[in-house]
């Protein structure tokens, strides 16, 4: 009875060394949870399901897994996308600077991610009408509020596309858009084009911007201006689309 009582113990013990020397190596992992949102050609949304694909979530994975990283991408709306970087539940974004539900609970990465251009759509036959499909959440580097100063009423989407088709529709008579997934939309469905007026209001970079409440926020900044001040570029997008795989 003794004997068996030993070695119960003995196995028992050697259970929880083999236990405490195989945690070190399952927290070793870094997980790093990249959200973005659908903004053609950069991010698309699959047809099938709502995962995403683009240059910039392979140019971004590609980053991550040089400082090994490992990356799961989460391709949600924005509002969304903003609660889940608040709590920590996604540790990295690619956004621009002045996004007010964004800007206080991240820290950006210093060199610019890529420059968007921004333009204003305006649907000739309603030259008296100043309603404005937009991205709900979306400042646009203050031309949300400067057209408001305008007269202008926003009728707000959850994302790029629908803000898009809203006005190709004409449920509006302008459309506020990042002009890439503008251009994307008009190149993808040929029965999309409708004659429209645009006027390109500003360029503005974007940015990696790291959660401040990711557990990985330090060492996550550390390694990222590291690894891109590195980069010769004006912008990481370029300067990795450059190197190639």
């Amino acid at each position: 009875m003794k004997q068996t009582l030993t070695i119960v113990v003995l196995l028992l013990f050697l259970i929880d060394e083999v236990t405490a020397n195989s945690e070190p190596l399952l927290t070793s992992e870094k997980v790093i949870t990249l959200g973005v949102v659908e903004f053609p050609p950069l991010v698309i949304k699959h047809v099938k399901d709502d995962s995403c694909y683009g240059e910039a979530i392979d140019v971004t994975s590609k980053i991550l897994r040089e400082l090994d990283y490992i990356v799961n991408v989460e391709c949600i709306p924005p509002a969304r996308l903003f609660a889940r970087v608040k709590t920590g539940h996604v540790d990295l974004t690619i956004n621009v600077r002045g996004t007010l539900a964004l800007d206080d609970n991240v820290t950006f990465v210093s060199k610019p991610f890529i420059n968007l251009s921004i333009i204003l759509a305006q649907n000739p036959r309603f030259t008296s009408d100043k309603v404005v499909s937009a991205i709900r959440g979306y400042d646009y580097f203050g031309e949300r509020k400067r057209l408001k100063e305008e007269g202008f009423t926003f009728f707000d989407a959850a994302d790029s596309t629908d803000a898009i088709r809203m006005f190709l529709m004409q449920r509006t008579s302008h459309l506020l858009s990042y002009k890439q997934p503008y251009l994307y939309y008009l190149n993808s469905f040929s029965n999309a084009s409708i004659s429209s007026d645009l006027s390109e209001r500003l360029t503005i970079p974007s940015y990696l911007a790291v959660s401040k409440t990711s557990k990985y926020r330090v060492v996550l900044l550390e390694d990222l201006h590291t690894v891109t001040e590195a980069l010769k570029g004006k912008t990481i997008f370029n300067s990795y689309r450059k190197k190639g795989d």
